[in-house]
């Protein structure tokens, strides 16, 4: 007797009968799917027993409502991404004591002292070649960064001017000094030392006086700037203030920098200013004379040529300051700065200053820009070591320079794909404080009250004075919140709100499409992978019908196959 165990076979099949397979299992499942969905509508799509008709009218209003859904969903998803952020008023208001007081800075129109040099007299030397050679090279020198200062414009007598790294030295040695501006001082209705409080400032008008602004080692980055000369001449630290944190809770009232207490007029800053009659010179200051004062954050850098008020001579000026100040609430602190429209200290490096804000930021990103335009600075911006200042020849070059980047930044804002410099961006700080001001002015007739005072002596003679109140309005103030307008919880709510109210959609719904489309076909195609392990075994003998897998089959010596399961 012979015995022969079956062989494995497996039935070729041909890429069409593979496809006919693949359509009819797809098939299936489609049609579990839309009968077993929570979808609405979708269980009208299959059915021997539904026309064709029927079928079409539901796969077309199904189509509709998926279209409307996704369009609304649209409008909301750009709402959300481009609009996260709502600015309102904060429930309670803020004491005026939790913030600084304002920086005050204090620029004479007069910008020389006549005994050092005379301008109009020099300027008018130099408007004839012949009187011009009886200009020393010092005074030749001195009248070019007089030049820079002045209000009048007088490149073309000077148009090879190109540099003049020498002229804030000049400028510095000829301002006038600062016991001979400031007569008298109050700070909360008390007296102090006017030349201990107010500090010397260099900027864009030339040599100022700054009252409660941060040290130059807090503002400023000092080993990326040059050593020629110094920007601020503060030197008090604000250690326990931050302009995001405010000050440090415990921190004593009398710290730095300075705040008040209460509102009006004895609980702010007086200062009684004076011009001696022989430094007046009508010429530079544009026939104006008195002061510009410009009111701003402690830690920003004071720019005075495009904003200030006047406090002209023989005049009383008191200002009237309310804050607006804006604070971000913590719920966006994990948005991009694009997207809640402002940068926190941390996220927005300067090269030059140590504290961001929109001002610091813009002369910085004006500064960089003027100095690949011109291939200088102008005198006040910041600059590294190896950089010239532009000499009065350049004037035209660096003020053409700041209408063009005010331009690249219009453009920049209609059209985020037009090239803009890469140092700019410069977006409001998250938290902010700006003063606003109302102005009151009235005649200061004090040489009436000289026959009564007697305390200032010789010290008002061949002088006009000026008197200048800052204070604020109210004890209190109500400040602005940043705060989250719509969070990914609403943007879900209101995406799910639209599913559900156009096809009856909820999560559940979106794990039964992910279970028919990706889990159940990996089921089918598992099974099919074992049922490949277990082929039909076959034996083909003398041309007989195939023997069925695992069967034994036994040859008999008379030629009978018997078999044995």
């Amino acid at each position: 007797m012979y015995v022969s165990r079956a062989t494995k076979f497996e039935p070729k099949l041909t890429p069409a009968e593979k496809g006919r397979n693949y359509l009819h299992e797809s098939k299936q499942l489609a049609e579990e799917l839309c009968n077993n969905t929570s979808i609405h509508g979708v269980k009208y799509f299959v059915g021997s027993n539904r026309a064709l008709i029927e079928k079409v009218w539901w796969i077309i209003v199904f189509l509709l409502c998926l279209y409307g859904c996704g369009t609304l969903i649209q409008t909301v998803y750009i709402k959300w991404d481009r609009e996260p952020v709502i600015v309102t008023f904060a429930q309670k208001p803020t004491p005026v004591f939790q913030i600084p007081f304002p920086a005050v800075t204090i620029c004479p129109e007069t910008k020389v002292k006549a005994r050092e040099f005379n301008f109009t007299r020099a300027y008018h030397l130099s408007m004839h070649p012949l009187f011009r050679k009886t200009l020393s090279d010092d005074e030749l020198e001195k009248l070019l960064a007089m030049l820079q200062v002045c209000e009048f414009a007088f490149v073309e007598q000077f148009p090879n001017q190109t540099y003049d790294d020498n002229c804030v030295k000049l400028l510095k040695s000829m301002a006038i000094p600062q016991h001979e501006m400031f007569l008298a001082c109050n700070w909360r209705a008390e007296s102090f030392n006017c030349s201990s409080e107010f500090t010397l400032t260099l900027t864009d008008v030339g040599f100022c006086y700054t009252f409660n602004s941060l040290s130059g080692e807090d503002m400023l980055r000092k080993d990326q700037l040059h050593a020629d000369f110094r920007y601020l001449e503060e030197t008090r630290s604000s250690s326990s203030w931050s302009l995001h944190d405010g000050y440090l809770p415990g921190t004593e009232i009398d710290t730095y920098p300075r705040r008040v207490l209460g509102a009006g007029i004895k609980a702010g800053v007086s200062a009684l200013l004076k011009a001696n009659d022989s430094d007046l010179d009508y010429l530079c200051g544009n026939s104006f004379q008195g002061f510009k004062v410009l009111l701003h954050m402690p830690n920003e850098y004071p720019l005075l040529l495009n904003q200030h008020f006047r406090v002209p001579l023989n005049q009383e000026v008191a200002v009237s300051v309310t804050p607006r100040m804006i604070e971000t609430s913590e719920s966006i602190d994990s948005y991009k700065p694009s997207r809640r429209q402002c940068f926190f200290n941390h996220e927005r490096y300067l090269k030059f200053f140590r504290t961001y804000s929109q001002t610091n930021c813009e002369l910085e990103c004006l500064a960089n820009f003027t100095l690949e335009r011109c291939g200088c600075v102008k005198f006040s911006m910041p600059r590294v070591s190896g950089v010239h200042i532009c000499g009065i020849g350049k004037e035209v070059c660096y003020e053409q320079a700041t209408i063009e980047l005010l331009e690249m930044e219009v453009k920049y804002r209609e059209n985020p794909d037009v090239p803009y410099q890469d140092d700019c961006n410069c977006l409001p700080s998250c938290t902010s404080v700006q003063y606003n001001t109302e102005i009151s002015q009235a005649s200061f007739e004090w040489k009436k009250l000289l026959p009564v005072v007697r305390s200032f002596g010789d010290e008002v003679k061949g002088v006009q004075l000026s008197h200048l109140i800052v204070f604020f309005k109210d004890a209190q103030f109500i400040p602005v919140m940043r705060s989250e307008l719509f969070g990914l919880t609403d943007f879900l709510a209101n995406c799910g709100g639209l599913l559900g109210l156009f096809m009856g959609v909820s999560i559940l719904s979106l794990v039964e499409i992910f279970y028919y489309c990706v889990i159940k076909p990996m089921i089918m195609w598992s099974k099919s992978q074992k049922n490949k392990g277990n082929s039909v075994q076959v034996l083909m003998v003398d041309g007989q019908k195939p023997v069925i897998k695992d069967q034994i089959n036994i040859w008999q010596p008379d030629g009978r196959i018997s078999t044995k399961y």
